[in-house]
């Protein structure tokens, strides 16, 4: 049979996904199984289903691991694991983070983050963080970046200690290593007392061995640190850290913020953290050197390094941590840590360590330079302290501090819980001078104790200081003799049976003192005080209800006690600068309690005195001088002289009595007052209401002008109500009275006033009303506010018994209605007539009671009709009026209105209110415009003026002509005469047209000097002219912007016509203002000029004679007062700017002083520069044919010349003076400057100066005659006392001789040859000499006539006749 090939076996899905067709081995599996072959291809089934389950489940496992790097990668994941986070933290902590941007595996961006628990809330703000994941699969956590913009610590409450004590770690280590740099920009401690860091950088690792910090940086406001941390990780845990920092704070009290404290710290900690026995060594250093003192910044003590060093055990999971401390220092100064420490320089140590009982305390610290409180050091020299605290009380019995050679020992005993505490102090030789320099250097011995507690304690205090040395005796120094008290303090209440204190100069002695302070103050006992100058005593009870008692007060030298007091520590600046001369006394008593007694009724009604509470009060002092702070050197101290002020009643009602006088120099005022007065509270319970009722009020006031007393005196009692509301309103009310006002003038002012009110609103606004009368207000009185001699009205040349009245009557509030009227109630006016010589009036001055004025013949009438001023007011309209209507003074009549403006506070007159008004004024040909001239002028001429007012305050207008005829300006004394004026003038707006001026000059002077050297022209017989225009323009109401032009032209005027001096000028004057500069341009000739000079003038006193006199003082003081302010005022104008140019022309004629000469030259007149400087002068003045009387001789003045360079008072002298008709040319020269002259003889040849003054005094060589010798020396003495005018030559002025002289004899002539001489200039080359011997009957007549400059020619007849040609030679 044939045989059948055999199928093939399953081979499963491995051959057909493979796709196989070579057959496969035999199936191991199967064999293995047993299984026969049947069953192999349901396991091939089984298998492939396996296979195919798990490739899917990888495949989906490898799908999520991919969509989970790619969800770690999406920008939400970073917030979604926050949010996980937050979610899974433990209850109590809370987690929130705003603005997260970024991936789980990339990082990213935190705008907030904020972690908190209950005891702390740390924020974040702007965090990135950047990482790699990559090196978490090699078990290492690394992040690239971990930086903070601004983090915040904030505590939220204080940490409660753990109910089971702190376990000690055995280990601390991570399962993964760790690398994370991190920076934060800021670093806030937002605590009770915040603090700020910034720039922190740094980096944590570890190394699966040790953890690692490094702080490479970290400032602050006062410095900078670095730090290391290195911790094991396993057991023992070893420690070992470092901190670097410096330290720079500025220094307390500096105003430089350059002057800083520079420290360097050093710190190192090592030990372990593992198992309870673990310790801690802290070791410190510091090291600080303060900068040195500046001129700016001084500083208490000179700088030194201050030098620490801290050391310390600690044994952290102990009970007790601390095992030990200790700190030295040196050179530490307590004012570089804070302003209010004193200076010092310490150096030593403190040590504090535990025992078994609880702690001890030792302490050693020397201070290098101790110095008084007063000068901002220690005292102290050393200190040295021993104290144990064994958990309940402190305890010292050792503790001591060495002041210089003194000591003061301590022992007690202080328990913290019960503030309970017992002290005892030993003082040996302690000396005051060493804790203040004011005290005495007495050294101080004794004891002192307490025992007790802050709110009750008892005292035992006995001081007494040894025998006073040297220094103790010292003048001013405060001495500390005994101080003996004994008391107890409970509860706010002092107790002191007794006590004696005797120091500082003074002595207090309390017997039974009992001083309260809770629940209201409360004083009883007896207390004495004798103090530099002054005593007290008090004795009796005060409390706040109730009380009786005394007090004596008796200041015998108040400035003893004023210094005294200032000389006390701390009371250096008690009222500084004030001096008091004189005494004091006050005597009080009181019945009720000082609540009582200050309490304010609510209502108004009246208590009686001597009801309820009282005080009685007297203060008296005779006499006490006040000097002021402030005041000048040479002011007058002010004075009380008989003071008397009485109080007696309360603050509800009180009498009140005060009588005395206070003076200062020459001016005084007394007050003689007698009034009630009482206070209440007023509406609102927080207002105060004040009534007074006036009885009595009479003021006495002396200006100091010895023209005698003012006095005021009240008539009837009025009322006075006052009120002060809670938001600052205040209100016044006075009732109708009447009033009387006497001056050291005839004449009583009568006062009357209606009831008064005035207030002033919280918010500022004012309303007043009030109405009254004046009458009797006698114009006399002006003179009295005069302070030159003589007054006013007499330097005016006004006499008058005018009497004025008037009456106001105001209410002003929301609207305004005023009326004032002050007009002319009787009597009249009489002014100076034109022609009245000027007359000195004698004044007394005495207490002699003044007589009316009489008229007098000198004065005219002026017929006074009416005079008047009223001013009214209705709403915001304002009139004003003005009337002066007389018969021989003119007429004015004005009128004016505005309008003003209700604003906060009151009502104002603003700038644009508009104006209108008219004048008309018309004065007529009387001396009444002399008042506008300065004493001695007289003015006069008529006056017609019409304007009208228009425009507003700030820019007024003006419109209307005035004129003035028949001017007229005299001055008798000045010789100056000004007649048939004429003024022609209009006003347009703000501006002035002068369209015509006019004057004439005087005609009145004959004055001439006759001669070859006098004037060359006869007096001119009519007075010249001058005539000028101008403008006048202003902007404003006030002068500011004011503008002016002015020119005028004189021809041949006649400024001087008096019978001794006369001159005729002529010429232009320009003046102009611009801008407060004034400037004054002219070109002036003097056409004719004779002025004639006494030759010896009034007598006077030396410069040695000093005359003293309180009023010329006062006077002299006043007036530099007066120059003073007008001095600052003139700063506010330009100085003003003069130039000038004088011609002194060819015919001013001078004499005086033996001097007869013309004058030549120009001058240039010019401003100085400086405000108040004189003028300056530029210039030569010549003199032309000079002559000059001396000692009997006339001498030609051949040259004479003086040169201005500048000042006007000291110009350059060259002048050359010769004596005539001699051999030689002999005479004086005159150099130098006018202030400093030098005056010499002249001659040529040079001849020795005795026959110089012989040719010059005899016209010939000096003799050896008695007579001459005599002559010559008189000549000398006139030479050097500057005069050379004597007998002779007074005598031969009167006879109309230039020469009368005397000749001494000859050698070998005896008496013989003596002779009188007699001479007479005929012109300037002809002079005649008459010679007659005393010892015969015949004369000899000369006659000199000048040929040429060097030939003259002489001829005698009489004893001999002859002719002479003489020739001069000079040579040198």
């Amino acid at each position: 049979m044939a045989s059948r090939a055999p199928t093939p076996p399953d081979t499963g899905p491995e051959a057909y996904s493979a796709g196989a067709t070579r057959r496969p081995g035999p199936n191991a599996y199967a064999a293995a199984s047993g299984r026969h072959a049947p069953q192999a291809p349901r396991r091939r089934r089984w298998l492939r289903r396996f296979v195919l389950g798990f490739a899917a489940a990888l495949g989906l496992l490898l799908l999520a691991a991919l969509l989970a790097w790619r969800w770690l990668g999406s920008d939400d994941s970073l917030a979604y694991v926050l949010q996980r986070a937050a979610q899974a933290l433990p209850a109590g902590q809370e987690l929130t983070a705003e603005g997260v941007r970024g991936s789980v595996r990339r990082g990213g961006h935190i705008d907030r983050l904020r972690w908190q628990d209950a005891d702390v809330r740390v924020e974040a703000q702007d965090i990135t963080i950047g990482w790699r994941l990559a090196p978490l699969l090699g078990k290492s956590l690394e992040l690239g970046r971990l930086e903070a913009a601004r983090v915040v610590v904030t505590p939220l409450g204080t940490a409660q200690p753990p109910d089971t004590p702190r376990q000690p770690p055995e280990q601390l280590t991570l399962p993964l290593r760790v690398d994370i740099p991190f920076a934060v920009h800021e670093l806030v401690w937002a605590a009770e007392t915040p603090r700020q860091a910034t720039a922190l950088t740094g980096r944590y690792r570890y190394d699966a061995q040790a953890h690692r910090i490094e702080i490479s940086n970290v400032n602050w406001p006062q410095g900078q640190a670095s730090a290391t941390l290195r911790l094991d990780g396993a057991a023992p845990m070893a420690l070992q850290a470092t901190l670097q920092a410096q330290l720079l704070a500025p220094l307390p009290g500096a105003a430089d913020t350059e002057r800083r404290l520079g420290a360097r710290v050093q710190a190192q900690a090592s030990g372990t953290l593992a198992g309870p026995d673990a310790q801690i060594a802290l070791n410190a250093k510091l090291h600080a050197a303060p900068p040195p003192a500046t001129p700016d910044t001084p500083s208490k003590t000179e700088a030194a390094e201050i030098q620490a060093d801290l050391s310390a055990r600690l044994a952290p999971w102990q009970a007790q941590p601390l095992l030990g401390a200790e700190a030295r220092f040196d050179q530490l100064d307590l004012a570089l840590l804070t302003p209010q420490a004193p200076a010092s320089l310490l150096s030593g140590s403190v040590s504090a360590q535990p025992t078994a009982e609880g702690w001890r305390v030792q302490a050693d610290i020397a201070n290098a330079r101790p110095a008084p409180w007063d000068q901002g050091g220690l005292p102290l020299d050393a200190a040295t302290l021993h104290a144990t605290f064994d958990g309940n009380e402190w305890r010292t019995s050792n503790a001591r501090i060495q002041v210089g050679p003194g000591a003061l020992a301590l022992q007690g005993r202080f328990a913290p819980q019960e503030l309970r505490f017992e002290l005892q102090a030993q003082a040996e030789r302690l000396d005051p001078a060493r804790l203040h320099t004011q005290m005495a250097a007495a050294p101080l011995g004794g004891r002192a104790s307490a025992k007790g507690n802050p709110e009750a304690f008892a005292f035992d205090l006995d001081l007494s200081a040894s025998k006073p040395t040297a220094r103790s005796k010292a003048r001013g120094a405060l001495h500390v003799d005994r101080v003996v008290a004994r008391g107890r303090w409970e509860a706010g209440v002092l107790q002191l049976p007794q006590a004696d204190i005797q120091a500082l100069q003074a002595r207090i002695q309390a017997t039974g003192l009992r001083l309260a302070t809770r629940p209201a103050l409360a004083f009883s006992g007896k207390l004495q005080a004798r103090l530099p100058g002054s005593t007290a005593q008090a004795e009796g009870t005060l409390a706040a209800r109730s009380g009786t008692g005394s007090l004596r007060l008796q200041a015998a030298s108040a400035q003893q006690t004023l210094d005294w007091l200032r000389a006390l520590p701390g009371l250096a600046d008690l009222a500084p600068g004030w001096a008091l001369q004189g005494s004091a006394d006050l005597e009080a008593a009181w019945r009720g309690g000082w609540q009582s007694l200050a309490a304010l009724p609510e209502t108004a009604r009246t208590p009686q005195i001597g009801a309820g509470p009282q005080v009685r009060a007297t203060l008296r002092s005779p006499k006490l001088r006040i000097a002021l702070p402030g005041a000048e050197a040479s002011a007058a101290p002010l004075e009380l002289r008989g003071l008397r002020l009485q109080a007696d009643g309360s603050a509800a009602r009180a009498e009140l009595t005060l009588q005395g006088e206070l003076g200062q120099g020459r001016q005084s005022v007394g007050v003689q007052a007698v009034a009630t007065a009482r206070l209440a509270q007023a509406a609102g319970q927080d207002g105060l209401a004040v009534r007074a009722e006036v009885r009595k009020l009479a003021l006495t006031l002396q200006d100091g002008r010895n023209k005698g007393p003012w006095a005021l005196q009240t008539g009837a009692p009025f009322a006075i109500d006052a009120r002060r509301s809670g938001a600052g309103a205040l209100s016044a009310e006075v009732g109708a009275g009447s009033a009387t006002l006497n001056a050291p003038l005839p004449g009583q002012v009568a006062l009357r006033w209606e009831p008064l009110a005035i207030a002033r609103a919280a918010a500022g606004g004012t309303t007043l009303r009030t109405r009254g009368t004046l009458s009797g207000i006698p114009l006399a009185w002006a003179d009295l506010a005069s302070t030159q001699e003589p007054p006013w009205l007499q330097q005016f040349g006004l006499d008058t018994d005018l009497v004025f009245g008037g009456h106001w009557a105001v209410d002003a509030g929301d609207a305004l209605n005023a009326t004032l009227r002050l007009a002319r109630s009787s009597g009249d006016l009489r002014i100076a007539a034109e022609e009245a010589l000027p007359t000195t009036s004698v004044q007394s001055t005495g207490a002699q009671p003044a007589k009316p004025v009489r008229p007098r013949a000198d004065t005219i009438a002026a017929g006074l009709h009416d005079a008047a001023l009223t001013l009214e007011a209705q709403g915001e309209a304002l009139r004003a009026a003005f009337t002066w209507d007389s018969a021989q003074a003119g007429t004015v009549r004005a009128e004016a209105a505005t309008r003003l403006q209700r604003q906060t506070g009151g009502w104002v007159w603003p700038a644009d209110a508009p104006l209108s008004g008219t004048v008309h004024a018309a004065l007529p040909q009387v001396g009444v415009w002399s008042v506008l001239a300065p004493p001695g002028w007289r003015v006069s001429g008529t006056l017609q003026a019409d304007a009208t007012l228009s425009g507003t305050r700030s820019q007024p207008q003006w419109r209307g002509q005035f004129g003035a005829d028949q001017l007229r300006v005299r001055s008798l004394l000045d010789g100056v005469d000004l007649q048939d004026g004429r003024l022609r003038a209009s006003l347009a707006g703000t501006r002035v047209d002068i369209t015509e001026f006019s004057l004439k000059g005087g005609a009145g002077s004959r004055a001439r000097i006759a001669g070859f050297s006098g004037n060359r022209t006869p007096a001119p017989s009519d007075g010249g002219s001058l005539q000028g225009s101008g403008s006048l323009q202003w902007s404003g109401a006030s002068a500011s912007g004011l503008r002016m032009d002015f020119e005028a032209r004189a021809d041949h005027l006649q400024v001087l016509v008096r019978a001794d001096r006369q001159a005729s000028v002529s010429g232009t004057l320009h003046a102009t203002l611009r801008e407060r500069q004034f400037k004054l341009r002219g070109d002036l000739r003097i056409d004719r000029a004779s002025i004639l000079l006494p030759d010896a003038g009034a007598p006077r006193l030396g410069s040695d004679v000093v005359v003293r006199s309180k009023a010329l003082d006062a006077a002299a003081h006043e007036a530099a007062q007066q120059v003073a302010g007008a001095a600052q005022r003139a700063q506010v104008a330009e100085p003003p700017d003069v130039a000038i140019t004088l011609d002194l022309g060819d015919d001013f004629a001078f004499q005086g002083q033996g001097i007869t000469t013309r004058l030549q030259g120009k001058l240039d007149i010019r401003s100085a520069a400086l405000p108040g400087a004189p003028p300056r002068v530029t210039g030569e003045v010549r003199t032309v044919a000079g002559r000059y009387r001396a000692w009997g001789q006339t001498l030609d003045v051949e040259t004479g010349l003086l040169r201005f360079s500048g000042a006007y008072d000291n110009p350059t002298l060259d002048i050359l003076a010769l004596r005539p008709n001699i051999e030689v040319r002999a005479g004086v020269q005159v150099t130098g400057s006018a202030q400093d002259p030098r005056v010499r003889l002249y001659s040529e040849p040079e001849l020795p100066d005795a026959e110089k003054l012989s040719w010059v005094v005899l016209g010939r060589s000096a003799a050896a005659g008695g007579a001459e010798a005599a002559m010559l020396q008189q000549a000398a003495l006139a030479l050097l006392g500057g005069k050379g005018s004597g007998t002779g030559t007074r005598l031969a002025g009167r006879l109309g001789l230039d020469e009368i002289g005397f000749k001494g004899p000859g050698n070998g002539n005896g008496a013989s040859g003596a002779a009188l001489t007699f001479g007479k200039r005929l012109s300037q080359d002809l002079y005649l000499t008459y010679e007659r011997s005393l010892a015969g009957t015949l004369g000899t007549l000369y006659i000199f006539y000048d040929l040429s400059e060097r030939l003259r020619l002489r001829a005698q007849t009489g004893t001999a006749t002859g002719l002479d040609l003489i020739y001069t030679m000079r040579y040198e």
